[in-house]
This record gives structure tokens, C-alpha cells and sequence, in this order.
């Protein structure tokens, strides 16, 4: 009796401490935004950041879409007929510091106070289906240069679809930059 009730005792106060530890992790901002840490996750990202829009609920304006296209996308023409854009380049990417940007690129816009936090954005082109996660892997500032590592979570179901330009949206404590730069770890999946 005495062993159960201290095996009882010692779950109930493991299941405290990880409750406590992991409380606000990758808790929705009143944006709908999420964080997401490493790939454990454990961590949150550096600068605050979080990645908006991972569920595929940011909506865009289309003119923004039509013009920001990405290279082996698929679309309508003038004619209706589909066609390959092979004159795009292969990615985009946008530094938005300033609500007047952002009512260009949303029909809806989250947010944000810019005058602590920014948004950057990059755009490519990809196969995986709307809803699958992003992952920040590993955020860096070398040099005014904003270096964002990322893979898209894998899944056992087959949600790929026809190239789409995609969108990385990432919302951040306001940084003095020049650039930034994208890397996906993953582009098979």
C-alpha cells in the first residue's frame, strides 16, 4: 500500500512539472498565429517569432498572388487555358515593417504592432498540401542578414497537389535588417 501510494504520488507530481513546463507552448496568439520551437519542441524560436497562417488561414489579396507568382507554378491565362509560369523566379521573399504593406498582401490582415514587431514572408513553390505544418528549425541575424532554416512536417497521407506557390509568414520582434534568407530542409517532401 505504502509503495502505491508513493508510485501515485511521484506520476501525479511528473504530470505537474510537465504540465507546468510546457504551458504556453505553441499557444495561439489572438492573430491565430502559433509558435512552433525546434523540432522536439521545446524551445521557443528566437526574436519571438511565429509562424502565422500555418493551418492555410491567412487569406490573400489576388492581385498580390498574381503578381508574386513563383516559377513552375500553374495558372489561368488570358484565355482560360492552364500554363506553366517558367518566367518567375523560384522564390520571393518580403520584409513588411509598416500595416500599410500588409493591407496590400491580406484580405484580412492580422494585427500586428509594428512598432515592436515585423513580418517576414517567403514565398515558393511547392507540392504539399495547403494545411501541412511548417517547422522553424533555426533562426539567425548575421550581419543585418535574417537566416530562417525550415522543413515542412511530413505525413502519412498523400495531400500533394499541383505546384502552388506557397507562403511562409512569420511574425517577429522588429529587427534592423537587409535581407532575409530562406532555406528549406526538406524540399522532397
Amino acid at each position: 500500500m505504502k509503495k502505491s501510494c508513493v508510485f501515485l504520488l511521484a506520476i501525479l507530481l511528473l504530470t505537474g512539472l510537465i504540465t507546468t513546463a510546457c504551458q504556453g507552448y505553441g499557444k495561439e496568439d489572438e492573430d491565430g498565429s502559433r509558435a512552433t520551437g525546434d523540432e522536439e519542441g521545446k524551445e521557443m524560436l528566437p526574436f519571438n517569432a511565429i509562424i502565422m497562417g500555418n493551418d492555410g488561414s491567412l487569406a490573400y489579396k489576388e492581385d498580390f498572388l498574381r503578381a508574386n507568382r513563383t516559377y513552375g507554378v500553374l495558372y489561368r491565362n488570358e484565355n482560360g487555358d492552364g500554363e506553366e509560369d517558367l518566367t518567375s523566379p523560384k522564390f520571393r521573399t518580403f520584409t513588411i515593417t509598416e500595416k500599410a504593406r500588409l493591407d496590400e498582401i491580406f484580405s484580412v490582415c492580422p494585427e500586428i504592432d509594428f512598432e515592436k514587431k515585423m513580418v517576414v514572408m517567403y514565398a515558393y513553390t511547392h507540392r504539399h498540401g495547403l494545411g501541412r505544418e511548417r517547422i522553424i528549425i533555426n533562426i539567425t541575424l548575421d550581419k543585418n542578414i535574417l537566416k530562417i532554416k525550415f522543413k515542412i512536417a511530413e505525413n502519412e497521407k498523400n495531400d500533394s497537389s499541383m505546384p502552388q506557390t506557397r507562403f511562409l509568414v512569420i511574425k517577429m520582434d522588429k529587427l534592423d535588417i537587409d535581407t532575409a534568407e530562406f532555406t528549406l530542409l526538406n524540399p522532397w517532401v
